[in-house]
C-alpha cells in the first residue's frame, strides 16, 4: 500500500493536467488578484443572500417548496462542494510524500500529512464552512461572507495578528464578570427579589461591565451599589482598551488596503514612472512628467506626511517602504513600468533600491541621486541606468552661464558666499583663468576660501545693513540662507546695481521671493536635475 500510494504522488506530481487544475481551483478560491475570482465571489454571495432570505420569510409567511429544495439541494450542494475544494487545496500532500519518501518512517510521514490536514478544519474559516453546510445551520452562512468580501477579510486579518492583547482581554473579561458576579450573587441574593440564581448574577455582571445596562436586574442594597460602580468603572476601562486596539489594528490594515488599491491603480496605467521619495526633487519630476503627459509619476514614500502631500497634489501613492522586494515585484508583474527614479537623500537607500529592482527585473530601467560623488563606483556597480548629482547638475550650468557672460562681456565676477552651493563653481571658474570676488559673512567659510587660493576674499559684517559698493559686473547670490540672498539681491537693486544678478538656488519655496528681489537667473537645483532626470527618460524611449 505504502508503494502504491508513493508510485500515485510521483504520477500527480509529474501531471501537468492535475496541476493546472489544482492551481485553477486555488486562484479562485484565494487569490484576489485572480480576474475570475471577483464572478465566483458575487455568486457565492448572491447564493448566502438567497438562503438566509429564504431562512427569513419561512419564519414569517409561506415560502414555495421549490424555493426550500432550491436551498435545500442546490444551495447546500455548491456550499459542500466548495468546503471539499478548499480542503483539497490547503495543502499538496503528494509534494510532501514525493519530498520524504526516502527520509522519514511512513508512519511518521502519514501523520504528518493527517495532521496538516487536520490542522486546516480545526481553523475558524474551515469549521465555520463545514458548520455552514448544514441547512439547519443557515445562519452561520452569513460568516462565510469572510472568504467574499476581500476588505472584511482583511479586516479580520488586522484582529488576529492583535490575538494576544484579545486572548488578554478575554481573560481579563471573564475573571472580572465571575469576581463581581459572585460578589453582587453573595451580596444580592435572598433580598434582591430580581435575582434569582447564580446566572442571573453572572448576567448582570456582564451587562453592567460591558456599560449596556438593561436595568431589568439592578442593585437594591448599599454594598450592592458600590459593588455596581466599580463594575461600570471596569467596564468603561475594559471598552477604552478595545477601542484602542481595534483602532490600531484597523488604521494598519486601512494603510494596507489603501496601498493595495493604488498598485491595482497602477496596474491599469501605461508608461509608469515610480519615483521613490517625494522630496524636494521628487515633487518637481513628478510635475514635469505630469506636463509631459506621456508618463504617468506614482509615488513610493514612507514617511507619512509626505505621502499626504503626494495624495493631495493628486498622485497615486503607495505608502510603504521603496526597497522592498515583494513591492517592487508586484509593481512589475504587469510590464507597465517605464523607469524607476530614486530620489532619497541617503546614499545607501538609493544603492539598496536599484540592487532589490535589478535582481528582481534585470531589464528594469533604474535612474538615481548620487549624493556624494565618491560613491559613483558603488553606484555603476548596480548596473544603474543614470546617474544625477543635483549640485553638479547646477554647478555645471551655472558655470557655462558665467564664463560665457563672463568672456563675452568682459564683466567681472562677484559671488555672495563661498558656501556648498558655490566653492566648485568658483573653483571652475578659476581653473579657465577667470578671477572672482567672495564676498562671506561666515568666518569659517572666508577661511576656507583663502585656503584654496582665492586673492579677492572679503570679510563683511553680517549686522551690518550696508551692503558691499558693487557696481558693475555679474554678482552671484549663494548664501546658505536664502533670506540673505533675497536681501542682499534687493539692496544691490535698490544700490543702483544694473547687471545681472544670479542665485543658485536649493530650496524651491523661495525662488519667487529671489525674482521679486531682481535676480535676473535663477539656477535651481531640483528644477534643473529634474530636467535631466526626464530627458533621461525620454532618450531611452524616444532613442
Amino acid at each position: 500500500m505504502h508503494d502504491f500510494i508513493v508510485k500515485l504522488s510521483h504520477k500527480i506530481d509529474s501531471s501537468v493536467r492535475y496541476q493546472k487544475i489544482k492551481s485553477f481551483f486555488r486562484s479562485l478560491l484565494e487569490d484576489v488578484n485572480y480576474p475570475y475570482k471577483k464572478y465566483f465571489d458575487a455568486f457565492m454571495i448572491g447564493l448566502i443572500v438567497i438562503s438566509i432570505s429564504i431562512l427569513i420569510l419561512s419564519k414569517s409567511e409561506k415560502v414555495p417548496e421549490w424555493l426550500v429544495e432550491f436551498d435545500l439541494y442546490f444551495v447546500t450542494g455548491i456550499f459542500a462542494l466548495e468546503y471539499l475544494l478548499r480542503l483539497w487545496i490547503s495543502h499538496d500532500i503528494h509534494k510532501y510524500i514525493v519530498s520524504t519518501s526516502s527520509e522519514e518512517s511512513g508512519s511518521a510521514r502519514y501523520w504528518a500529512v493527517v495532521k496538516s490536514k487536520l490542522r486546516y478544519m480545526i481553523s475558524l474559516p474551515a469549521l465555520i464552512d463545514l458548520i455552514a453546510i448544514f441547512p439547519k445551520f443557515r445562519i452561520i452562512r452569513l460568516l462565510k461572507l469572510y472568504h467574499y468580501m476581500h476588505g472584511a477579510s482583511s479586516l479580520f486579518n488586522a484582529l488576529l495578528k492583535k490575538r494576544f492583547e484579545f486572548v488578554f482581554l478575554g481573560y481579563m473579561l471573564l475573571g472580572v464578570t465571575f469576581t463581581f458576579g459572585s460578589i453582587f450573587y453573595l451580596l444580592e441574593f435572598g433580598v434582591n427579589e430580581a435575582l434569582g440564581s447564580y446566572l442571573d448574577a453572572l448576567y448582570w455582571a456582564l451587562v453592567t461591565i460591558s456599560t449596556v445596562g438593561y436595568g431589568d436586574i439592578s442593585p437594591v442594597t448599599e454594598l450592592g451599589k458600590i459593588v455596581s460602580m466599580f463594575g461600570i468603572i471596569f467596564g468603561i476601562a475594559m471598552i477604552s482598551f478595545v477601542t484602542s486596539v481595534m483602532v490600531s489594528a484597523f488604521s494598519t490594515r486601512f494603510g494596507e488596503l489603501r496601498n493595495q488599491d493604488s498598485i491595482n491603480s497602477v496596474n491599469k496605467m501605461q508608461n509608469v514612472v515610480i519615483i521613490n521619495g517625494y522630496g524636494h526633487l521628487g515633487t518637481t519630476i513628478a510635475k514635469k512628467l505630469k506636463i509631459h503627459r506621456n508618463y504617468e509619476p506614482v509615488i513610493i514614500e514612507s514617511d507619512e506626511e509626505k505621502s499626504k502631500i503626494a495624495l493631495e497634489d493628486g498622485y497615486q501613492v503607495i505608502h510603504a517602504d521603496g526597497s522592498s522586494a515583494k513591492l517592487i515585484k508586484t509593481l512589475y508583474e504587469r510590464g507597465n513600468i517605464a523607469a524607476m527614479l530614486t530620489l532619497r537623500s541617503s546614499d545607501i537607500n538609493n544603492i539598496y533600491f536599484i540592487l532589490n529592482a535589478k535582481s528582481i527585473q534585470a531589464d528594469s530601467v533604474v535612474y538615481a541621486r548620487m549624493n556624494q560623488v565618491e560613491l559613483r563606483p558603488q553606484y555603476e556597480a548596480t548596473k544603474v541606468d543614470g546617474l544625477v548629482e543635483p549640485y553638479d547638475v547646477v554647478d555645471t550650468k551655472a558655470f557655462n552661464y558665467l564664463k560665457k557672460h563672463s568672456e563675452e562681456e568682459k564683466k567681472s565676477i562677484f559671488f555672495f558666499g563661498y558656501t556648498h552651493k558655490s566653492s566648485h563653481i568658483c573653483k571652475m571658474l578659476k581653473e579657465v583663468g577667470i578671477e572672482v570676488t567672495v564676498y562671506e559673512i561666515d568666518n569659517e567659510n572666508y577661511e576656507r576660501a583663502k585656503r584654496d587660493g582665492f586673492t579677492n576674499v572679503i570679510l563683511i559684517d553680517k549686522k551690518s545693513s550696508e551692503a558691499p559698493d558693487v557696481k558693475d559686473g555679474i554678482a552671484v547670490c549663494a548664501m546658505d540662507e536664502e533670506a540673505v540672498n533675497v536681501y542682499y539681491s534687493i539692496t544691490l537693486r535698490a544700490n543702483g546695481f544694473k547687471s545681472d544678478i544670479v542665485a543658485l538656488s536649493d530650496t524651491k519655496e523661495d525662488n519667487r521671493k529671489l525674482l521679486l528681489a531682481g535676480v535676473s537667473r535663477i539656477f535651481d537645483m531640483y528644477d534643473e536635475s529634474a530636467s535631466q532626470f526626464v530627458e533621461m527618460i525620454e532618450k531611452k524611449y524616444e532613442g
